[in-house]
């Protein structure tokens, strides 16, 4: 009988352990019925404007399985330098604006919270680093974790689930920096 009673005791203090919470404030999880094109162009306009340029790459995924959307918001683009925002415009520049769109989307849903844990994701672009936001510090030292999301140095502000797809809206571009030296350089000196 002492037996019995310490397995039953056992048993409820297993399922009654919980794992220490996350002090992380992760970002909300919301809901959208609109689609995920629909979610884009109503409220990312200068994001979809540019990531759905690369048509064969949204051909390509599969609602049913899912997949994530890093999606900047406007103030991303509006942070931008003029010249670039430029670039990103010109129909020259079609192959590395397609490249940056797809530095931003992953090819299956993807939580905030297995970002938070993960050192880096492979997006349909390449591999972008994943770290975790902090606050305060001088120059980068002496910060403290805030339990947000960086990807490519960009943070993770708010989750969108729309059906199995997942949009993380940004306040920055993810895609490495160095893809921004490959614009205008097909452009012969001179030409405009």
């Amino acid at each position: 009988m002492p037996q019995r009673l310490l397995v039953a005791a056992l048993l409820a203090a297993a399922a009654a352990f919980r794992p220490p919470q996350s002090t992380a404030r992760r970002p909300t999880l919301l809901r959208d019925t609109l689609g995920v094109e629909g979610h884009l162009n109503g409220g990312f306009g200068s994001f979809s404007a540019l990531v759905f340029q690369n048509e064969e790459l949204w051909k390509s995924l599969d609602d049913a399985v899912g997949y994530t959307v890093l999606a900047p918001n406007d103030g991303a683009f509006a942070a931008l330098e003029d010249k670039v925002v430029q670039q990103l415009k010109d129909p020259r520049n079609g192959e590395v604006v397609m490249q940056l769109g797809a530095y931003h989307v992953i090819r299956e849903p993807v939580t905030a919270d297995a970002l938070f844990e993960s050192g880096g994701v492979v997006t349909a672009g390449g591999e972008v680093s994943v770290g975790r936001s902090t606050t305060g510090g001088l120059f980068g030292f002496g910060g403290q974790e805030d339990g947000g999301v960086l990807i490519g140095g960009a943070k993770l502000l708010n989750t969108v689930e729309i059906g199995n797809c997942l949009v993380h809206e940004m306040d920055g571009l993810c895609n490495p920096k160095a893809l921004f030296r490959f614009l205008d350089v097909l452009r012969i000196p001179g030409s405009s």
